[in-house]
């Protein structure tokens, strides 16, 4: 009776664990990256003349949205930066803004958004979810505005990797 009992258990623990094993739940979510490459040619209307690049990647994991642009060559520090709506042929509203560091070259910000909250950028809010479809679609664009450039001096169109 006593052997019975111990290899009942023993089969219970072992299926058991078995059903625990192929419930696991705690996969983490999936990211998805995105990479804008700026520069002044790809500035609408008007094209800028510059010798400046840059790169803005983004991070999406889950709702959270990460954020890394960097440039070299700025002709005068950076003042702005932003996402746009817009294809790569038009100058589109802002719908995410950036505090910028004051720089030529280098990291000009970094940062995270929580995509459950809509992003503010003066009147015009946009959802998260309307976010992730712009960028999905290749429908956003970032640039990064200067001093002799205010308008902007580089721009690039985010595109999903």
């Amino acid at each position: 009776m006593r052997v019975r009992l111990l290899a009942s258990a023993a089969i219970l623990t072992a299926v058991g664990g078995g059903f625990l094993a192929c419930n696991d739940s705690s996969t983490a979510p999936t990211s998805t990256t995105y990479v804008a490459t700026l520069s002044g040619a790809n500035e609408k209307p008007n094209p800028v003349t510059t010798p400046a690049t840059g790169t803005a990647t983004y991070t999406l994991t889950g709702n959270t949205l990460t954020y890394t642009i960097t440039v070299t060559g700025l002709t005068s520090n950076a003042t702005m930066s932003h996402i746009h709506v817009g294809s790569s042929a038009v100058a589109g509203p802002i719908v995410v803004p950036y505090t910028v560091y004051a720089i030529q070259n280098g990291l000009v910000t970094t940062g995270s958004i929580d995509l459950t909250n809509p992003v503010a950028s003066g009147a015009n809010t946009i959802s998260g979810d309307s976010l992730k479809v712009l960028l999905n679609n290749g429908n956003a664009y970032t640039n990064v505005h200067t001093s002799n450039f205010p308008a902007g001096e580089i721009r690039g169109q985010i595109i999903k990797q």
